[in-house]
């Protein structure tokens, strides 16, 4: 993995994290540029946790696609709502 591709996927945790998600399931690498996310998500039991993860994922999509260094994004996730 080249050492572009390691901050690229540190610069796309960091983004996942700003959100009250369960993502300890979830898998997340980056290959030239290329950005893989599968796995199994959750909402957190919080008042400020999202709803709709789906949505949430839709809007780190586009977020990802405008960052530097991304020419492509892959997101295979589950979404478990219990």
């Amino acid at each position: 993995m080249p050492l572009e591709d390691k901050a690229t996927r540190l610069r796309i945790m960091r983004e996942i994290a700003k959100y009250d998600m369960d993502t300890s399931l979830m898998n997340c690498s980056v290959i030239n540029g290329v950005v893989y996310i599968d796995g199994r998500v959750s909402p957190m039991r919080s008042a400020g946790a999202p709803t709709d993860l789906r949505r949430v994922f839709e809007n780190l999509e586009d977020t990802f696609r405008g960052m530097r260094d991304i020419q492509d994004v892959v997101i295979a996730v589950a979404y478990d709502t219990s």
